[in-house]
């Protein structure tokens, strides 16, 4: 009996991949014609710009922390949001379809779809203790 020679695959060539190291899944928009988009768990630099911008500001020394009215948090968080989408949404290849400059674009029309999308590709950076905690 002769088995089919399955071809070798390069560790190093999944290793390098762009996104092998992230999680990942394909999902169906319905609410965009039924499209399919992949979101991917957000990187490292894409925690780190939603973290800078949710973080207040350091007060002058001996003064209160500002607080920010409703409207001011709203903004913020949005803006966290969105800059976190950018990097979450890729199209099915696996390339992003946003590129950082696309904000002010994204932010004008970011609305409950594109949030449900944010808290799955969330969802998938849980630990999978985590997961089933949940």
């Amino acid at each position: 009996m002769s088995k089919t020679a399955q071809p070798k695959v390069s560790l190093r060539a999944l290793a390098l991949a762009p996104s092998s190291g992230f999680r990942s899944k394909v999902v169906t928009v319905p609410e965009w014609n039924g499209a399919k988009v992949m979101l991917r768990e957000p990187s490292g630099e894409v925690w780190m710009k939603f973290r800078e911008i949710t973080r207040p500001p350091e007060p002058p020394e001996g003064q209160e922390p500002k607080k920010l009215t409703l409207q001011e948090e709203f903004i913020r968080n949005k803006k966290a949001d969105v800059v976190m989408f950018l990097g979450i949404l890729l199209d099915e290849e696996g390339n992003r379809v946003f590129s950082d400059e696309d904000e002010a674009t994204v932010s004008e029309i970011y609305g409950p779809v594109h949030s449900r999308l944010l808290s799955q590709a969330l969802e998938l950076g849980l630990s999978q203790e985590a997961a089933e905690a949940k």
